[in-house]
């Protein structure tokens, strides 16, 4: 029996949307299944978002919002506040690897991102950087976390990589490339990886904010312009 109609909202219909993405992948996703899911014709649906783009940004927004921990149990020092944003994010992208391309291209701004945002930014700003500074630790901390993310997410086999990178491997390009060939096989722990980005971010950006200046590589723009 279908639910009465009341029984649906926003919430319920956003929830179950991500429970069928979590069950079934990003791509089963589409309003008519939505609503058998639910007990109700797709139709009904359009009662509560106005539309599957809308619902997708609602769930991009519920999943970015997740990564913050509005409690008073949230850490208060800006370098703990920041790095248990990004390990929670890093962990919540990794359980649900549909997740991760979606927030990538989905361009909207919703008040789970700006949540996000300005939790990050007001710790940066609390803790003593500059209004520019704290905008680019923002860009620098976002970028940690989806690059990191998305290249693990989406990491393949030695096998998938293809015959070159599987013969790495087995040690038989040594001569061509000692240097890859010196590393590939050591046990490379992803989690512990991501944990030293995460302090090597949180650490540069300290550094920023009590004045020492970045070692510039005297590229940037120029170079930006010579290769364009």
């Amino acid at each position: 029996m279908a639910p009465p109609r009341d029984a649906l909202s926003h919430d319920r219909v956003l929830q179950a949307a991500l429970a069928l993405a979590d069950a079934h992948g990003l791509a089963a996703l589409s309003m008519r299944r939505l609503g058998a899911e639910l007990g109700v014709e797709a139709m009904s649906l359009y009662r509560h978002v106005s539309s599957k783009e809308a619902l997708l940004d609602a769930m991009v927004d519920a999943i970015v919002c997740g990564w913050i921990d509005p409690s008073a149990d949230a850490p208060k020092d800006w370098r703990e506040r920041l790095g248990a944003i990004m390990h929670r994010a890093h962990a919540a992208m990794l359980a649900r690897p549909w997740s991760v391309e979606l927030i990538t291209v989905r361009p909207r701004v919703g008040d789970g991102r700006l949540r996000y945002a300005e939790t990050v930014t007001t710790a940066l700003l609390d803790a003593g950087f500059s209004p520019q500074l704290a905008h680019h630790g923002l860009h620098i901390v976002d970028g940690t976390i989806m690059g990191f993310t998305a290249q693990q997410a989406r990491r393949p086999t030695a096998v998938a990589l293809g015959d070159r990178v599987q013969s790495l491997y087995e040690g038989s390009l040594v001569d061509e490339y000692p240097g890859i060939s010196r590393t590939i096989r050591e046990h490379h722990d992803h989690d512990e990886e991501y944990a030293l980005m995460v302090d090597l971010v949180i650490d540069g950006l300290a550094r920023l904010r009590d004045g020492e200046p970045p070692r510039r590589t005297g590229l940037g723009a120029d170079y930006a312009l010579a290769i364009s």
